[in-house]
């Protein structure tokens, strides 16, 4: 991916992570036309559309104001039913920062981003035994889905980033942790939100 890029933007009520996997039912004109466009695309390598948290207003209607960091998702399996709702599974692929975005006649929001640096890939230690732990508990629950990646569970970002997603925490506390480069700043985020639910 280049290092700016204009892309469609879906506004929710929930953060996304990159390898985070996400499944919505769609039903607005606006966004039935969207995923249709990109499933469509020429460019195998832009398929897919950005996630942001809303920061004012809502999913449906009126577009929403979005944050300003996200995360490029890929559609990655899609089931049109006979009512016109389509289904899609979507894994979240890099992070971006939008530098300024767009209103479109059909109330499509579009965004020119900035592609976000990978966070620095680190080997869990021993010490760090108890989040693989947290996070194999949270995986048994129903609401859990997490990807079949095993070898991702002995990198530290990828085990911090789930369990930033399902640990319940607001949603602006896991934006200010989607927004934040620094591992190390990740990790004294993420035992101060354990400390918090204990």
């Amino acid at each position: 991916m280049t290092s700016n890029s204009v892309i469609p933007v879906f506004p929710l009520q929930r953060v996304v992570f990159p390898d985070s996997v996400l499944k919505l039912q769609i039903f607005e004109q606006r966004y039935l036309d969207m995923i249709a466009r990109q499933l469509a695309n020429d460019d195998v390598t832009n398929r897919g559309f950005g996630i942001t948290l809303i920061k004012k207003g809502n999913e449906a209607g009126i577009p929403a104001t979005p944050f300003e960091y996200g995360t490029y998702v890929d559609v990655v399996d899609f089931d049109q039913r006979d009512n016109g709702l389509l289904l899609i599974t979507c894994i979240g692929k890099q992070r971006f920062r939008i530098n300024s975005q767009t209103i479109m006649d059909d109330r499509l929001i579009t965004a020119n981003i900035s592609w976000l640096a990978d966070i620095e890939p680190r080997p869990m230690e021993e010490t760090q035994s108890e989040l693989v732990g947290l996070l194999a508990e949270l995986s048994q629950h129903p609401q859990v889905d997490i990807l079949d990646l095993p070898k991702k569970w002995h990198e530290l970002g990828f085990v911090m980033e789930r369990l930033a997603e399902y640990m319940p925490v607001s949603e602006h506390q896991k934006q200010a942790f989607l927004e934040t480069q620094s591992i190390d700043t990740r990790i004294a985020m993420l035992y101060q939100m354990l400390d918090w639910l204990r």
